[in-house]
């Protein structure tokens, strides 16, 4: 539990960080969105080098087109066992829901047999979601 509330003060310090840029450009990030995955310490390489090559490219036409705000990867070598998050940020949790189901479609328009979830599947086997509302972004 500590080190999840720890996690998410760094991912809202993260988004603090970059607020200065996005605010001169247009409103103030709303939400971060994070996935959490436990994945097998031999495939975590494996699982981001597919996340890079599969799903990284798409979230960032979604940047792009200005549905999303910023997207990440992280990983720890030291910590619980939720060794890979990537989070998503958007102005409002309508906005991340309807970038989500973009990403989504695209995903799978991509991957009509869902060979890429599977195999992610293979090497992160748990996960979880939240959504956070920034609340308090670095001025």
């Amino acid at each position: 539990m500590r080190v999840q509330r720890w996690l998410a003060a760094a991912i809202v310090a993260l988004v603090g960080v970059s607020a200065p840029v996005v605010a001169q450009e247009g409103p103030q990030p709303g939400v971060v969105s994070v996935r959490y995955f436990e994945c097998g310490l031999g495939e975590l390489g494996d699982a981001v080098r597919l996340v890079n090559e599969e799903w990284r490219p798409i979230a960032q036409q979604l940047i792009d087109e200005g549905m999303l705000l910023d997207y990440g990867i992280l990983t720890h070598s030291w910590g619980d066992e939720w060794n890979l998050l990537d989070y998503y940020v958007a102005e409002t949790t309508q906005a991340f829901h309807t970038a989500w189901a973009e990403l989504v479609r695209r995903v799978q328009a991509q991957d009509p047999d869902g060979n890429m979830f599977e195999e992610f599947a293979e090497y992160c086997p748990r996960h979880k979601d939240n959504i956070y509302s920034v609340v308090a972004p670095a001025p």
